[in-house]
């Protein structure tokens, strides 16, 4: 068996993941090298995963300047990854891609068609479609355990702490610097919902908001760096990254939580209410398939938990789930009501329910034997295209969007 070569370019938490997912599996995959923009990362990359100093790299210019691996992993920011795709596409990699592929339609096609003019492969990492969870949702649907689909709704509860961590404080707090909230964190849950459903979206249209995280919002008295701040808040960094020292990781490599908020440069450290914050905190989006089935999404940074749920409607029956319970529950129409749990089937629900190492290790072997495998970017574009259209929706007071011409611009 072939060992297939990777290298990662951006070694955040997402790439860390799949360095861990390697680690895992030396004998089918190795990785070679890594470029790492922050120079304080790299003594720990070289130690934990066995490199030397030579196969961290620094610069892009100089990653680029060949091809090292057979795969590359592009785990940076959304804004790099066109013209870091582009580059990596012409140097002959095949390419697992963080989501969003890229930040406007031109941009996603455009590496959709290079990608099939050159003959190479590339994997989005939608990884829902590999957890356990949502494989045996997709296993009662096709085998039409409730009918057929009527309706879906899908709830991703991104979580009080993610949102403020990553969407008031954090990488995607401002969509012109990164991407709207619903491409950075939710082209996820259109892409699932699309795979569900087998069908293709005739209309959309959507709603949303920044409802709370604004200054007018602000308790009286607090402060615009949390340890200066003696206002009872929820939200407080410094008593979150105390408990929570694993987010802090992103971030920083000192552990001493006080020393680090010490710096006023630092947004983490920022009051939430006083930030220049511009994606919304909530957002719906209602779909019509071609079939005449509906769904919607709703995304919400007010919740206790990071988790997803979901209600399917079906003509002979309903499914519920909740993500994190590891229980499916089916209730067919006047028959008795039963269970799945997904722990009948795996143990590893680590990142994404399983999902980040089935998605990996899926990819691996695409490439190895030349395979198809369910995330490929051919399948994955209208994701995007219609978390694109949403946020164009949004933005004008929930227009209802026609894609019933679109398509054929997108496929294959």
């Amino acid at each position: 068996m072939k060992t297939i070569t990777v290298s990662i370019l951006g070694f955040g938490q997402r790439g860390l993941v799949y360095a861990e997912a390697i680690e895992k599996n030396t004998k089918e995959v190795k990785l070679v090298k890594v470029c790492e923009v922050n120079r304080k990362k790299h003594a720990s990359i070289i130690e934990r995963f066995h490199l030397s100093k030579d196969d961290v790299i620094e610069d892009e210019k100089t990653f680029f300047e060949r091809k090292w691996s057979d795969v590359l992993v592009i785990s940076t920011m959304d804004k790099d990854h066109y013209r870091q795709v582009m580059k990596a596409l012409e140097l002959g990699y095949d390419i697992l891609l963080e989501k969003p592929i890229a930040l406007d339609k031109d941009e996603i096609i455009d590496i959709k068609d290079r990608a099939n003019q050159l003959g190479r492969k590339i994997a989005v990492a939608h990884v829902l479609r590999y957890t356990m969870f949502y494989t045996k949702l997709k296993e009662l649907v096709d085998q039409k355990a409730i009918g057929d689909i009527v309706t879906l709704h899908q709830t991703e509860n991104v979580g009080y702490f993610h949102y403020v961590h990553s969407y008031v404080r954090g990488n995607w707090h401002n969509s012109k610097d990164s991407s709207p909230m619903i491409l950075a964190k939710s082209c996820h849950d259109l892409d699932i919902m699309r795979y569900l459903i087998g069908h293709r979206v005739l209309q959309l249209s959507s709603f949303g908001n920044l409802f709370y995280f604004k200054k007018q919002n602000a308790p009286e008295g607090a402060k615009m760096y949390c340890k200066d701040c003696t206002v009872d808040c929820p939200f407080n960094a410094l008593d979150f990254y105390r408990k929570n020292p694993k987010w802090m990781k992103i971030f920083s490599l000192d552990h001493d939580v006080d020393r680090v908020f010490q710096d006023e440069t630092l947004n983490y450290g920022k009051c939430v209410y006083q930030m220049n914050n511009d994606v919304v905190d909530h957002q719906v989006v209602n779909l019509l398939f071609e079939h005449g089935a509906t769904a919607s999404l709703t995304m919400t940074g007010f919740s206790n938990e990071n988790h997803r749920t979901i209600t399917i409607h079906g003509t002979l029956g309903e499914i519920n789930g909740d993500m994190d319970d590891f229980i499916i529950t089916i209730k067919p129409y006047g028959k008795p009501i039963y269970h799945i749990d997904l722990r009948d089937f795996t143990n590893d629900f680590s990142h994404h329910g399983g999902g980040d190492y089935r998605l990996f290790m899926d990819f691996i072997e695409a490439v190895r034997d030349d395979k198809y495998f369910i995330t490929d970017i051919n399948d994955s574009v209208e994701s995007h295209v219609l978390a694109l259209d949403a946020e164009k929706s949004r933005l004008n007071q929930g227009q209802v969007i026609d894609l019933s011409n679109a398509w054929s611009t997108y496929s294959r």
